[in-house]
């Protein structure tokens, strides 16, 4: 396989798992203590990351719990969020403007908040009130802290055996990224240059096809694209679909995932160019068959960890060029 790591990405997925306990901590503390209700607060990738379990939290829970864009919370407010409140955020570099903005705020209100944090020292790991330093593992983070709050609630009582069964993700995750590899190869090749393209998920899977759409493709590679969801499609987007349109279908399997068939049967007729990423076409025998749906997210992360490299080759672009963010003074 082109450029593929395999002893980094077991170690990066590893460093996720080990932040789990100290989430846990974190979370069971606040919970002795009491609190009103819960914020999932981010901006770009973050808020996509938080989408993803907000999904699952707003289908499996009781939970008082709103998402807010940072820049827009800042801007606007929230009349829910108070002395009560706990905020969780994440910020890989650990200076977001908008995120540090956000943290300052939400403090001059009196609620507390938990940070992932990439940078130990950065003025975010000082700023919040828990911290939790690492850069690995996004979806371990926000996985462990939702449903911790869910299991100390009452209301998702397999969580210690969730976490059991996830310890198998780092070399079940290596195995689908070795499965996918040919297919994302294949359509980064075909689609490179491609003038347009359109992603669509729902359900847990949503947040993420914005965000590869969003902070991946556009950001990183500067390529056009538009994200709709499964449920929007048919409100607008589909009009402009045609034989020549590149859509990408993100699929998993929670309960949104009639909604996709439903956009896939419509695509298939129209566009000679749909692409489907679909969970359910891998095997992870070492996951229980009921928590699949829970763990689509980490799956198609993984496939689209392997779209990036051969577009990135293909390209002739590499990631980590930016002409605009944090090049200019905005």
């Amino acid at each position: 396989m082109f450029n593929f790591k395999e002893k980094e990405f077991l170690q990066t997925e590893q460093r996720g798992l080990d932040i789990i306990k100290d989430v846990e901590n974190i979370v069971d503390n606040i919970c002795k203590e009491g609190y009103g209700n819960l914020f999932f607060v981010g901006i770009g990738g973050t808020i996509a990351y938080a989408k993803q379990t907000e999904s699952i939290v707003k289908s499996h829970s009781t939970l008082n719990l709103h998402v807010e864009n940072a820049a827009d919370l800042v801007a606007l407010g929230n009349c829910h969020l108070n002395k009560d409140t706990i905020v969780i955020i994440e910020s890989k570099s650990g200076d977001t403007k908008e995120i540090v903005d956000a943290v300052d705020y939400v403090h001059t209100l009196g609620a507390k908040v938990i940070g992932y944090i990439g940078d130990p020292e950065s003025i975010l790991s000082k700023k919040v009130d828990y911290v939790v330093n690492g850069n690995s593992g996004p979806y371990y983070f926000w996985f462990s802290a939702s449903l911790r709050f869910m299991y100390n609630k009452g209301e998702f009582d397999d969580y210690e055996d969730f976490i059991n069964n996830i310890q198998n993700l780092p070399a079940i995750l290596c195995q689908v990224q070795k499965d996918a590899d040919a297919k994302c190869e294949d359509y980064a090749e075909k689609y490179k240059d491609a003038p347009i393209q359109y992603f669509i998920g729902s359900g847990n899977l949503e947040g993420w096809a914005y965000c590869y759409a969003m902070c991946i493709l556009e950001e990183m590679q500067w390529m056009r694209t538009k994200f709709v969801s499964g449920s929007n499609f048919f409100h607008g987007t589909l009009e402009v679909i045609d034989r020549d349109t590149s859509v990408i279908l993100f699929i998993g399997e929670d309960n949104s995932r009639q909604i996709m068939n439903r956009v896939d049967n419509f695509v298939q007729k129209i566009s000679a160019n749909v692409t489907v990423f679909d969970t359910k076409d891998y095997t992870y025998d070492d996951i229980d068959e009921k928590y699949r749906g829970l763990i689509s997210p980490f799956v198609m992360r993984a496939i689209c960890q392997r779209i990036s490299v051969h577009l990135e080759h293909k390209r002739r672009h590499p990631l980590a060029i930016r002409r605009y963010y944090r090049c200019l003074d905005y």
